[in-house]
């Protein structure tokens, strides 16, 4: 998608379901789990456009994106001066979040489950951390397990309540790290659920329908602005499933491209657990 349509569709405040990779979000199914489930210490293949991995650590940086490169008469150069920045910054919070460990936490939460297998066969699970450079100066976090077999993929997230100021992420103290790690340790407790719920068959929105669905809307999920220009409140999930909700969560299942920038949509795809006050944007369809 170009970044005029990718400008026009966000202002549209439209999911960019126009992009060719959209991958469809499918219920777990008691043939994929045949063998169970198997912990993996690695990043997924396919992340958001732009994302810097953090150095020795299962946590992946999602820098905001700049107008500059629109300004600019080459704009290779722009997105490689960019680039050098991006990578910077990723080195520097790998070494001040160095005792951040999703990998561990996830094993830890895991301990006891049934799904747990050691078969070459089982299904990859691969527990890592999303950090989002938002467009209100802040950070936010985004806890996912990653399912994977061959070509098949499922992501369950939960995005976690704290969000950091950029000067306080920066300069990280022992507070703060002391709260990132309570929450991703309750957050990966919440992710075993999730997936052992999904094993059981209880993550279903519904059928045909009888599915209820939602527009959704948050800077947890979309925090920046597509190409430095668009509102990141414009971006919108269209129809998302609504698998359950109460007054203080909700739980829904999006389509999405994995591959795209997250101020495109990139982390979309997948099953997210939201509180309610992390959403700009709740209308039942």
């Amino acid at each position: 998608m170009t970044r005029r349509r990718l400008i026009a569709a966000a202002g549209a405040g439209l999911l960019l379901a126009g992009c060719a990779q959209t991958r469809r979000s499918v219920p777990l199914s008691p043939e994929l789990l045949h063998s169970g489930i198997r912990l993996q210490r690695s990043l997924p293949a396919v992340l958001p456009s732009g994302a810097q991995v953090l150095p020795q650590a299962q946590l992946v940086l999602l820098p905001g994106e700049s107008a500059a490169g629109m300004l600019m008469p080459v704009p290779f150069v722009a997105e490689a001066i960019g680039a050098a920045m991006d990578r910077s910054e990723a080195a520097s919070e790998a070494t001040q979040l160095a005792g951040v460990h999703p990998f561990m936490l996830a094993q830890q939460a895991w301990t006891g489950s049934a799904l747990l297998s050691g078969s070459p066969d089982a299904l990859q699970l691969q527990p890592f951390a999303f950090l989002q450079a938002c467009v209100d100066d802040r950070y936010r976090v985004a806890l996912v397990h990653q399912l994977s077999r061959a070509d098949w993929i499922a992501r369950y997230t939960v995005h976690l309540p704290s969000s950091y100021d950029s000067a306080a992420f920066h300069k990280v103290t022992p507070a703060l790290l002391q709260t990132l790690e309570a929450e991703m340790r309750e957050g990966s407790a919440i992710l075993r659920r999730l997936v052992e719920r999904g094993a059981r068959g209880e993550l279903q929105a519904g059928s045909g329908a009888t599915i209820q669905r939602a527009d959704i809307g948050s800077l947890h999920l979309v925090g920046n602005r597509a190409a430095g220009l668009v509102s990141p409140t414009l971006v919108l999930a269209r129809g998302a499933e609504l698998i359950e909700q109460d007054g203080d969560h909700v739980l829904v299942r999006m389509d999405g491209d994995p591959s795209q920038p997250a101020s495109a949509g990139g982390l979309f795809f997948g099953v997210h657990w939201l509180r309610r006050d992390q959403l700009h944007t709740f209308r039942r369809l």
